[in-house]
């Protein structure tokens, strides 16, 4: 508890020794570094050892300082300006835990023990392998951890204290973050942050060192998949909470902060699946090394990003132009010493191997790589766009949503298709017959789903706009046609499988199919991963065609319906305790005549929080969700107005986040574990632990795809524990739910200022044509307190003055064919881009900018991708040609030689 001096002036022991602490993990890691490059560079083997056991206390400093905030927040220590700002007495237990990371100073900190932890680990388990680099890895991590160190010491202290009198009570944590999804969301995404340090590290290391073989790539790439699953569960478990939180009905808005998270996903992405190409054929060196410096630099640039006022968003910590310049010297300094010494290094890199064709296993990851860097690029354009524009001409131009998935959309599908095609290509060249052989069930696969929907499900016709307004496509039609395909070509690739074991083995088909997973784990784990991208992929399709739509009632005893769905609004509760007022409306859903369940949304006024949020209620169902929100009230004439969203496959997209961490999990068990189980003795070779070259799979697509890369050493069931119990928090979904706060209130717009809640405005001014409705969505809410929402969702009183506004201007004017409806939408664009001065108002931007540059920098990537392919096919086939003549080359078919590898791989496997 809090002291008071002499002086009458707070003070802390807490404070003051956690201070002190910080004071000494600078000087350790100071001194970790510094050993740690003089050792390697000298050769001195007690310079390095000591630099080891530096970060082994830095660590534990860390864990201490940690501990020591902790404690502060349980004990209520108000002193502590941190403790006072995310805190008070009545939260519970658990929340006050968990808001050590609720703010900038204490997310810093948070990060800078964690990387603690893992580079301990990381180089304990490394310590003996890489002897003559461990000295730069220690000094590479604690340089990273100085910084972050540095920060808090001099620029945002966690323990700092009110040089007057402490408050009695703290201000308390947002009610926002009071939910089981935050507990589990931040710490997910700060570990794939931090995580990503680690094979930077090796890397750097490696370079420094002049260890350029592969042996790096063993530890690297455990680490890079720990990595890129945290990301993957953290973006995830973003978009739970964002969907039962925020009270909009979806789960990914395109927010820049959300965006921070999904830019090194996409490196990372590359990185493993590339990697499996410099084991196999001993090419994209240089590539590799350059994805494992982005990823990093991604991540402390997502960091700048959300910490710097850079970007607005409703995630960000807020503006700190001190801090900001602190980040862009620290990334500047990482990008001249990473690529600095990758240029120095070249010569060494250089890669012997070529591709001898296109229709070829590595070419395909070599296009998927490309895409999966070219969704980074636009993803990082997009936005920072509106940062860039107003810096540029002084107006910021908003980007909504549409721009994002207009382009990504097409990007993703092509994902997909590569997740299904590459697992079918053989190394080094296919042939004809084989081509045909593999891809004639999943090509028929997906031309009879397709078929299919569209007879049997009008929905999956509907279009949707791809790259441009004017390109419309039956974009999930497409989509369930090509997860259709994954799964041929996946189930088709399990099959041969499991019939090689059973006839080397003699065991059932289903004790054959564990076996082969456990043995060949990096390879169909791998394709676990890509099945699950393909189950969520059914989630994403769900999109194009939901509902939303407001609804006003009367008073209690009325009924409206929502497509199959009856709603019977029974009556408004409202209930009060010492910490809030809540409204609610309890309302029982009916479907064909039978109840599915009784809802209860509501809104709350808390006595600590700055505006009323609001409660959603749903039902979870594997065909869709009913989604429903209480958008306003009148208590005395009980009336309640609704919005209800009907969200076709949702579900899936969680299904499938549950199916990829269990191939995750498959990619990290060790070999230890397979042959405790298996009863096997541990060998020296095989695809063990080792990091040699293993099985394989394809690339990985859209949100949520993986990698099928990712062997360990020891210390990785450790990891694999870690995942495990990762992957079951978020897996604790409940079939009925109810959110908590919206990220976006209602009455905030209103102007009538307060908590005041009044009767909802959402059902006002609805669309009454299909020009009104694209206005609606392409205008952006400009009240202050919403998002980048369009007027058309957007819940407050100022959106529904803009739709009256539309439907004014529309008045009037002819609708009846395509190109009056475009003339009439392009006067209402033009009087609102006229009226508030700016693009600003916008979702799309109009600068043909923003249109050339995407264009461009595809386009180019897919000529220089088809020239570099072309040389470097053309550069194999010669030297294979000369080979032959030489007659060190065996023609061997393809199609044997596929089906001898595969033998020779499940020999002797039980």
């Amino acid at each position: 508890m809090p002291e008071t001096s002499a002086f009458n002036l707070p003070h802390s022991p807490t404070a003051a020794f956690g201070t002190v602490v910080l004071l000494v993990a600078f000087v350790v890691a100071a001194y970790g570094a510094g050993a740690g490059i003089l050792g390697n560079s000298q050769h001195r083997r007690r310079l390095v050892t000591s630099s080891v056991y530096a970060l082994y206390g830095f660590s534990a400093l860390m864990a201490l300082a940690s501990a020591l905030m902790i404690f502060a927040f349980v004990t209520h220590d108000y002193t502590i300006k941190y403790v006072a700002h995310y805190s008070d007495t009545s939260m519970p237990l658990w929340y006050k835990i968990t808001a050590y990371w609720g703010g900038l100073d204490g997310s810093l900190m948070f990060w800078v023990a964690v990387l603690g932890g893992f580079s301990a680990v990381a180089v304990w388990v490394n310590r003996h392998r890489h002897r003559d680099m461990i000295g730069y890895v220690v000094a590479t991590t604690l340089l990273v951890q100085l910084f972050f160190l540095g920060i808090l010491i001099y620029n945002k202290n966690p323990f700092a204290t009110y040089l007057t009198s402490a408050p009695v009570d703290g201000r308390g944590l947002n009610p926002l973050l009071q939910n089981y999804w935050m507990v589990i969301h931040p710490p997910s995404l700060y570990l794939g942050f931090v995580a990503a340090t680690i094979p930077f590290s090796f890397g750097i290391a490696a370079l420094a060192s002049k260890r350029l073989d592969d042996q790096w790539l063993g530890s690297v790439r455990s680490w890079m998949l720990i990595c890129w699953f945290f990301l993957s569960l953290g973006l995830i478990l973003g978009g739970r909470w964002a969907y039962e939180e925020l009270g909009w009905g979806g789960y990914w808005a395109w927010d820049p902060v959300e965006n921070a998270g999904f830019l090194p996903w996409f490196t990372a992405s590359a990185f493993l699946h590339s990697i499996m190409i410099q084991e196999q054929r001993g090419t994209m060196k240089v590539w590799n090394m350059v994805l494992v410096v982005l990823t990093f630099f991604l991540t402390i640039f997502g960091t700048f990003m959300t910490r710097s006022g850079v970007v607005q968003s409703v995630h960000a910590f807020g503006e700190d132009n001190e801090l900001a310049l602190l980040f862009i010297l620290f990334m500047a300094l990482i990008f001249i010493v990473s690529f600095g010494l990758l240029i120095y290094r070249m010569p060494r890199l250089r890669s012997t191997n070529t591709f001898e064709s296109f229709i070829s296993r590595e070419y395909a990851f070599l296009v998927n790589n490309w895409i999966l860097l070219a969704c980074c690029l636009f993803v990082l354009f997009a936005t920072m766009f509106p940062t860039l524009s107003e810096a540029i001409d002084g107006q910021r131009v908003t980007v909504g949503p549409e721009f994002f998935n207009k382009w990504m959309t097409p990007l993703g599908l092509t994902l997909l298709f590569l997740a299904g095609v590459a697992p079918l290509l053989a190394w080094r060249r296919t042939t004809r017959d084989r081509l045909y052989a593999q891809f004639l069930f999943p090509a028929g696969l997906f031309v009879a789903t397709i078929a299919i929907l569209a007879l049997v499900w009008p929905e999956t016709r509907v279009r949707t706009a791809v790259f441009a307004t004017q390109l419309e496509l039956p974009v999930a039609l497409v989509n369930f046609g090509l997860v259709a395909f994954v799964f041929g070509c996946l189930a088709q690739e399990f099959w041969k499988g499991v019939k090689v074991r059973m006839r080397q083995s003699g065991s059932d088909p289903f004790t054959a199919l564990v076996g082969l997973t456990l043995v060949k784990r990096r390879k169909y784990g791998g394709y676990i991963i890509h099945l699950a991208v393909a189950v969520m992929f059914i989630g994403f399709a769900g999109k194009a065609f939901e509902t939303m739509e407001d609804r006003t009632l009367s008073g209690p005893g009325e009924t409206f319906q929502v497509r199959d769905y009856t709603f019977s609004y029974d009556e408004l509760v409202v209930s009060a305790d010492d910490h809030m007022r809540e409204v609610g409306a309890r309302v029982s859903v009916f479907h064909d005549g039978a109840l599915m369940g009784e809802l209860f949304p509501s809104k709350r006024d808390y006595v600590k929080g700055e505006q009323p949020t609001t409660e959603v209620a749903l039902i979870n169902t594997l065909k869709e969700d009913v989604y429903i929100i209480l958008t306003g009230y009148q208590e005395r004439t009980q009336t309640a107005n609704f919005r209800v969203y009907i969200n076709p496959l949702i579900n899936w997209v969680w299904i499938g986040f549950g199916i990829l961490m269990v191939g995750t999990a498959i990619c990290l068990v060790p070999q230890s574990v397979v042959d405790s189980v298996t009863g096997r003795r541990p060998k020296d070779d095989g695809d063990g632990d080792g990091g040699g070259a293993g099985g394989e799979a394809g690339p990985g697509a859209g949100p949520g795809a993986g990698p099928g890369a990712g062997s360990t050493k020891r210390g990785a069931g450790a990891s694999a524990l870690v995942v495990l119990v990762a992957g079951g928090l978020a897996l604790a979904v409940p079939s009925v739910a109810e959110a908590q706060p919206a990220e976006h209130v209602d009455e905030s717009a209103m102007r009538s200022g307060g908590h005041n809640v009044s009767e909802g405005v959402a059902h006002r001014f609805r669309p009454d044509s299909p020009t009104a409705e694209a206005l609606m969505r392409e205008l952006v809410c400009l009240c202050g307190g919403c998002q980048r929402e369009s007027i058309l969702e957007c819940r407050c009183g100022y959106a529904a003055q803009e739709r009256q506004k539309v439907l004014s201007l529309l008045a009037g004017q002819d609708l009846s064919t395509p190109e009056t409806q475009k003339i009439a939408y392009d006067r209402v664009v033009d009087a609102f881009v006229k009226e508030y001065g700016g693009q600003h108002v916008l979702a799309t931007p109009r600068n043909k900018a923003s249109w050339l540059i995407p264009y461009l920098a595809i386009g180019g990537g897919l000529v220089l991708l088809v020239g570099f392919g072309r040389r470097l096919v053309r550069r194999g086939q010669s030297e294979m040609e000369d080979a032959a003549r030489l007659g060190k080359l065996a023609k061997v078919d393809e199609d044997d030689e596929y089906a001898e590898k595969l033998e020779d791989e499940l020999r002797d496997t039980d």
